[in-house]
């Protein structure tokens, strides 16, 4: 009996370790996540929620305990991706960077303790990469 509850409790404390590490240590977006990092990430940048129509292509985490980055990539038509621009406070009178077809956005600082970051948008292509730290 004793011999099962020590294997039962080291399984027990196994599965909560890694728990912590794919939630919180690791860099998988495990699909119950993605709706907190779109959220956090429009609340640290500053943005306004996605066009209604967009469709999200790619969701990154990055970092550990101390710092993350999370990284959004989302596809919208043209005139969508410019209603959303205006709509975004830290956007619309943002100046960007142009290189080529890519517009450059700094957002530096964040909001609610960010540490900052970048949105690039091309030909009906948006990426927002944030970090906090």
């Amino acid at each position: 009996m004793k011999n099962r509850n020590i294997k039962f409790t080291t399984m027990f404390t196994f599965l909560i370790v890694i728990f912590v590490y794919i939630n919180y240590l690791s860099n998988v977006v495990m699909p119950w996540q993605k709706e907190e990092i779109i959220n956090t990430t429009l609340s640290w940048s500053g943005l306004n929620k996605f066009p209604e129509k967009a469709k999200i292509i790619d969701i990154q985490k990055k970092g550990s305990f101390f710092s993350r980055q999370f990284i959004i990539e989302f596809n919208a038509q043209k005139e969508e991706i410019q209603k959303w621009k205006d709509s975004s406070k830290r956007l619309k009178n943002n100046i960007p960077k142009i290189d080529g077809a890519i517009e450059l956005y700094t957002i530096y600082p964040g909001e609610n303790g960010a540490f900052g970051g970048k949105v690039e948008i091309g030909e009906g292509n948006v990426k927002i990469t944030m970090s906090w730290s």
